[in-house]
């Protein structure tokens, strides 16, 4: 990420440059053909996927007119990747959250915190929480159940009200979650 130049000011790296670069990172995994290379691949990009939702449209157009340049390794449309990787829900503002879940997918969308950084949510959840379009079926997909498909866990050894018990098994961002030992979060 650059750091130098006219990017010194204004934390400028933390405020654009990340989501410059997560957007980088999924134009050159789908432009190089990793997801056709290994299709099972799960993988899930932070900052809301950074730019990458907000200019798939740009992308696909570069693509279409410019293949000598972007279809080099890989001759499928990056369109067609999108809702095959999640991203987090990092986003900070309601209408960027609403439409990530639109282009990335309600399947897709994983809590994000950014812990411990300060651009992290201070309340991880709230956000999602507070989207009054959102029904409860998608807030829990959103807050829990996605990224557990995505690690391959079972919900009922995690969610205390699926399973009787209220040990630290809870989800660390559950809202009855007991804190996690100590060397745990160092871990």
């Amino acid at each position: 990420m650059e750091l130098g130049g006219r990017m010194k000011k204004y934390w400028l790296p933390w405020l654009v440059g990340m989501p410059g670069e997560t957007a980088t990172a999924i134009c050159s995994m789908t432009f190089g053909g990793v997801f056709e290379r290994f299709p099972k691949l799960k993988v899930c990009f932070a900052h809301g996927g950074g730019a990458f939702p907000f200019t798939i449209g740009r992308i696909e157009h570069g693509f279409n007119v410019r293949p000598d340049l972007c279809a080099v390794e890989n001759k499928v449309n990056p369109r067609k990747y999108v809702g095959q990787f999640y991203t987090d829900s990092l986003v900070h503002d309601e209408k960027a959250l609403k439409y990530l879940v639109d282009v990335i997918g309600r399947d897709r969308v994983v809590l994000g915190s950014d812990y411990p950084f300060p651009l992290g949510e201070h309340h991880p959840g709230k956000l999602i929480e507070s989207v009054e379009d959102f029904d409860d079926e998608l807030k829990d997909k959103l807050l829990a159940a996605n990224v557990l498909q995505f690690l391959g866990l079972d919900r009922q050894k995690y969610d205390p009200k699926l399973n009787g018990t209220r040990k630290t098994k809870a989800l660390p961002f559950s809202a009855d979650a007991e804190p996690l030992p100590k060397k745990t979060r160092a871990e």
